[in-house]
Formats: C-alpha cells, structure tokens, sequence
C-alpha cells in the first residue's frame, strides 16, 4: 500500500513514525509523472534496480527496487520511519480531479502529477482521511466493498485489522490464495497481506490461526498469526 500525507510532518502521537494534516492510502494502480514522462509506479517496488545481479531472496524491503531509486531523485530518505520525506515546496497539491469511476489525478506545483487507477470494482482502491478526524473518503464507497459492506454491523461497534506476517514459500506448497477475499465469517475481521496490504481474508479472531495464504497481488505468502 502506497501512503502519502500532506501537510507539515510531525511525530505520531503514539511515538512510532510520522504523521501529516492529511494521509492518502492507495491500494490500487498508480503512477507518478514529470514534465519529461514517467518517473515511476506501483510495480517498480518489484523490479530490483542493482548493483549487480538481483540476489535471490531479494525483497523490496531490502531497498536497491527500481521504485527507490526513482524517488531517490527526488526525495530524502528517513531511515528511522522508512519512508521518503519530501524537502521542496514543488511537491504541494495545487489541484485535483476525481472522475466518476474514481480515477484521480493530484497536479502538484512542480508540474509533476500523481494519478491513481481503481482497477477492481468492489475493493477499495484508495482512501483520503484527516488525521485528527473521523470521516474518511473512500473509493469505491464502503456499501460497494464486499469486505467492509458484509461488515456494517459490526462496524457500529468495532473494526479490527490484522497486518499477516509474510513468510517464506511452505515446503509442501499447500495454502489458500486470494484476492478476492476469502470470507469466512461475513462479520470478522479482515485479514490483510503483509507485504501490500491487500484484504486476504474475512474471518473471525482464531479461526484460521497458523493458515498460510498466497496473496495473488504480489506473490507473497502469508501466515495469520492469531
């Protein structure tokens, strides 16, 4: 999942990590383009930019994908929160449009634009939020999304996320694989995939406890933890 905020950066409240006016989670196709063309998007997270030969068990966790090193041309990278941190006025928001379908495009001072591509129609492609608020903007709206629609009763009271650990491929290669979700209980909670937190599963707390999944998004397996 891509995060960008917007705003003055601060601390987070809870002391881990940073924090802007306005955060913006993107789970779908996006692009970032300059005057020139594009600089990047989504899946050059995947594609290994070197030195030399891409290690076996490389992850872009490791750094050196081809998306770090685009935005290495443009921003500062902070290792203690692991993200890029932008340190020019060029990347302000001067303007943004939203079609009917949910495509967006961010025009920033710079003449750079970020655009985002919903390509499902039922999961949630992207959310835009005030940090200090509790109204968030979803796209598609939360009635159309088949995991958080199957959920509305138990939204009133509760929400619970579970972020699963990634794991290495199990030796006899049996485990169930998603998207689309794999609902279990319509009311659980949703289980998402380590690496690019796509909605996996939809279960209660335990059910599933030590099952493996294969997210098909980014090939990634995933053990549920509790």
């Amino acid at each position: 999942m891509l995060v960008l905020h917007f705003g003055p950066i601060r601390r987070h409240p809870s002391g881990t990590g940073t924090v802007a006016d306005y955060a913006l989670h993107v789970q779908c196709p996006w692009r970032l383009d300059g005057p020139k063309g594009t600089v990047t998007g989504r899946d050059d997270l995947w594609e290994y930019a070197g030195p030399g030969q891409r290690p076996l068990n490389w992850s872009p966790d490791d750094g050196l994908s081809l998306q770090d090193q685009k935005f290495a041309n443009l921003f500062v990278w902070d290792e203690s929160t692991r993200s890029w941190v932008n340190e020019s006025d060029g990347f302000g928001v001067i303007a943004a449009q939203q079609a009917s379908r949910g495509d967006v495009r961010l025009h920033l001072a710079n003449a750079h634009e970020i655009l985002l591509f919903p390509a499902s129609c039922i999961h949630e492609a992207w959310r835009l939020f005030a940090i200090d608020g509790e109204r968030h903007v979803v796209f598609p709206d939360e009635r159309q999304d088949f995991a958080v629609s199957r959920r509305k009763k138990a939204l009133a009271d509760q929400e619970y996320e579970v972020w699963l650990r990634v794991i290495e491929a199990p030796k006899d290669a049996s485990c169930m694989e998603a998207p689309p979700p794999l609902v279990i209980s319509s009311d659980g909670a949703r289980y998402r995939c380590g690496r690019c937190g796509v909605v996996l599963l939809v279960a209660e707390l335990g059910a599933l406890k030590d099952f493996v999944v294969r997210c098909r998004r980014c090939d990634r397996y995933n053990e549920v933890p509790l």
